[in-house]
Protein backbone atom coordinates (compact mmCIF):
# COMPACT_ATOMS: atom_id res chain seq x y z
CA UNK A 1 0.00 0.00 0.00
CA UNK A 2 3.14 2.39 0.76
CA UNK A 3 4.45 2.12 -2.01
CA UNK A 4 1.71 2.72 -4.41
CA UNK A 5 1.02 5.58 -2.61
CA UNK A 6 4.50 6.66 -2.78
CA UNK A 7 4.18 5.62 -6.74
CA UNK A 8 0.95 7.94 -6.93
CA UNK A 9 2.83 10.80 -4.94
CA UNK A 10 5.87 10.88 -7.70
CA UNK A 11 3.51 10.32 -10.54
CA UNK A 12 1.57 13.64 -9.70
CA UNK A 13 4.25 15.40 -8.82
CA UNK A 14 5.81 14.06 -12.21
CA UNK A 15 3.06 15.34 -14.08
CA UNK A 16 2.14 18.88 -12.41
CA UNK A 17 4.76 21.57 -14.06
CA UNK A 18 5.88 22.67 -10.54
CA UNK A 19 8.55 25.11 -11.84
CA UNK A 20 6.31 27.11 -13.84
CA UNK A 21 6.09 30.83 -12.14
CA UNK A 22 3.54 33.40 -12.87
CA UNK A 23 5.57 35.08 -15.00
CA UNK A 24 6.16 31.67 -17.55
CA UNK A 25 2.23 31.92 -17.62
CA UNK A 26 2.16 35.59 -18.58
CA UNK A 27 5.01 34.84 -21.04
CA UNK A 28 3.07 32.21 -22.31
CA UNK A 29 -0.25 33.36 -22.27
CA UNK A 30 1.49 36.65 -24.60
CA UNK A 31 2.59 34.87 -26.60
CA UNK A 32 -0.54 32.74 -27.63
CA UNK A 33 -2.29 35.82 -28.05
CA UNK A 34 0.09 37.27 -29.76
CA UNK A 35 -0.15 34.52 -32.42
CA UNK A 36 -3.73 34.75 -32.82
CA UNK A 37 -3.03 38.35 -33.31
CA UNK A 38 -0.67 37.65 -35.78
CA UNK A 39 -2.96 34.95 -37.67
CA UNK A 40 -5.64 37.22 -38.48
CA UNK A 41 -2.66 39.69 -39.87
CA UNK A 42 -1.49 36.83 -42.39
CA UNK A 43 -4.88 35.92 -43.09
CA UNK A 44 -5.77 39.67 -44.29
CA UNK A 45 -2.78 40.18 -46.00
CA UNK A 46 -2.23 36.49 -47.72
CA UNK A 47 -6.37 35.16 -47.34
CA UNK A 48 -8.33 32.90 -45.49
CA UNK A 49 -6.43 29.65 -46.69
CA UNK A 50 -2.73 30.21 -46.38
CA UNK A 51 -3.12 31.56 -43.09
CA UNK A 52 -5.60 28.50 -42.01
CA UNK A 53 -3.03 26.48 -43.69
CA UNK A 54 0.15 28.26 -41.82
CA UNK A 55 -0.91 28.23 -38.49
CA UNK A 56 -2.37 24.43 -38.52
CA UNK A 57 -0.85 22.23 -36.49
CA UNK A 58 -0.60 18.36 -38.20
CA UNK A 59 -3.43 17.04 -36.44
CA UNK A 60 -5.92 20.32 -36.29
CA UNK A 61 -9.96 19.72 -35.75
CA UNK A 62 -11.90 22.93 -37.67
CA UNK A 63 -15.07 22.96 -36.54
CA UNK A 64 -17.70 24.89 -38.81
CA UNK A 65 -21.90 25.40 -38.68
CA UNK A 66 -23.79 23.14 -40.27
CA UNK A 67 -20.65 21.26 -41.45
CA UNK A 68 -18.76 17.88 -40.19
CA UNK A 69 -15.25 19.01 -38.49
CA UNK A 70 -12.18 19.15 -40.80
CA UNK A 71 -9.70 16.83 -39.25
CA UNK A 72 -5.88 17.20 -40.03
CA UNK A 73 -4.33 19.23 -42.16
CA UNK A 74 -4.51 16.97 -45.37
CA UNK A 75 -8.43 17.59 -45.04
CA UNK A 76 -8.01 20.92 -44.44
CA UNK A 77 -6.08 21.40 -47.55
CA UNK A 78 -8.14 19.79 -49.49
CA UNK A 79 -11.22 21.64 -47.89
CA UNK A 80 -9.63 24.79 -49.10
CA UNK A 81 -8.91 23.82 -52.87
CA UNK A 82 -12.47 23.53 -53.40
CA UNK A 83 -13.22 26.94 -52.27
CA UNK A 84 -12.87 29.80 -54.93
CA UNK A 85 -13.90 32.98 -52.91
CA UNK A 86 -12.17 36.03 -54.04
CA UNK A 87 -14.90 38.83 -52.42
CA UNK A 88 -15.01 37.45 -48.58
CA UNK A 89 -12.73 38.27 -45.78
CA UNK A 90 -12.49 37.41 -42.46
CA UNK A 91 -10.99 39.51 -39.58
CA UNK A 92 -11.25 38.55 -35.56
CA UNK A 93 -9.17 39.51 -32.07
CA UNK A 94 -8.91 37.91 -29.36
CA UNK A 95 -10.55 39.38 -26.16
CA UNK A 96 -9.37 36.51 -23.60
CA UNK A 97 -6.53 33.74 -23.57
CA UNK A 98 -4.87 31.49 -20.87
CA UNK A 99 -1.97 29.32 -21.64
CA UNK A 100 0.12 26.81 -19.01
CA UNK A 101 3.46 24.71 -20.59
CA UNK A 102 2.81 23.74 -23.96
CA UNK A 103 -1.23 24.40 -24.35
CA UNK A 104 -3.16 27.19 -24.62
CA UNK A 105 -6.74 28.74 -25.75
CA UNK A 106 -7.67 32.34 -27.33
CA UNK A 107 -11.37 33.27 -27.36
CA UNK A 108 -12.83 36.66 -29.30
CA UNK A 109 -14.98 38.10 -31.54
CA UNK A 110 -14.71 37.62 -35.74
CA UNK A 111 -16.41 39.12 -38.69
CA UNK A 112 -16.77 37.41 -42.14
CA UNK A 113 -17.36 40.15 -44.98
CA UNK A 114 -18.86 38.88 -48.13
CA UNK A 115 -21.66 39.20 -50.75
CA UNK A 116 -25.14 37.61 -51.17
CA UNK A 117 -25.97 36.22 -54.53
CA UNK A 118 -27.06 38.93 -55.65
CA UNK A 119 -24.29 40.96 -54.84
CA UNK A 120 -25.61 43.21 -51.55
CA UNK A 121 -22.31 43.61 -49.15
CA UNK A 122 -23.07 41.67 -45.82
CA UNK A 123 -22.14 41.10 -42.47
CA UNK A 124 -21.74 37.95 -40.22
CA UNK A 125 -20.15 37.95 -36.75
CA UNK A 126 -19.63 35.24 -33.72
CA UNK A 127 -17.45 34.33 -31.44
CA UNK A 128 -14.42 31.45 -31.41
CA UNK A 129 -12.44 29.40 -29.69
CA UNK A 130 -8.88 28.39 -30.70
CA UNK A 131 -6.51 25.87 -28.68
CA UNK A 132 -3.13 26.51 -29.30
CA UNK A 133 -0.26 24.27 -29.35
CA UNK A 134 3.21 25.12 -28.73
CA UNK A 135 5.54 23.17 -31.11
CA UNK A 136 9.04 21.35 -30.95
CA UNK A 137 10.47 24.79 -32.78
CA UNK A 138 8.73 27.40 -30.11
CA UNK A 139 5.81 28.61 -32.61
CA UNK A 140 2.36 27.95 -31.84
CA UNK A 141 -0.13 26.33 -34.07
CA UNK A 142 -3.99 25.60 -33.67
CA UNK A 143 -5.20 21.98 -32.70
CA UNK A 144 -8.25 23.13 -32.44
CA UNK A 145 -10.71 26.20 -33.52
CA UNK A 146 -14.63 26.40 -33.93
CA UNK A 147 -17.06 28.88 -33.65
CA UNK A 148 -20.60 30.24 -34.22
CA UNK A 149 -22.70 33.13 -35.47
CA UNK A 150 -23.67 35.78 -32.92
CA UNK A 151 -26.17 38.55 -32.65
CA UNK A 152 -24.58 42.06 -33.56
CA UNK A 153 -22.43 43.03 -30.76
CA UNK A 154 -20.02 45.81 -29.39
CA UNK A 155 -17.31 44.73 -27.39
Amino acid sequence: MKKTLLLLSTLTLASCNCSTSSTDSANTKDAVMQTDKDFNDYCAKHGQAAAFIKYADSSQISMGENSLPIMGIEKLKESFSKRHDTISKLTWEPSKGEASGDLGYTFGWWKFYTKTAIGKDTIYQGVYVTVWKKQKDGSWKYVLDGGNDTPAHTN
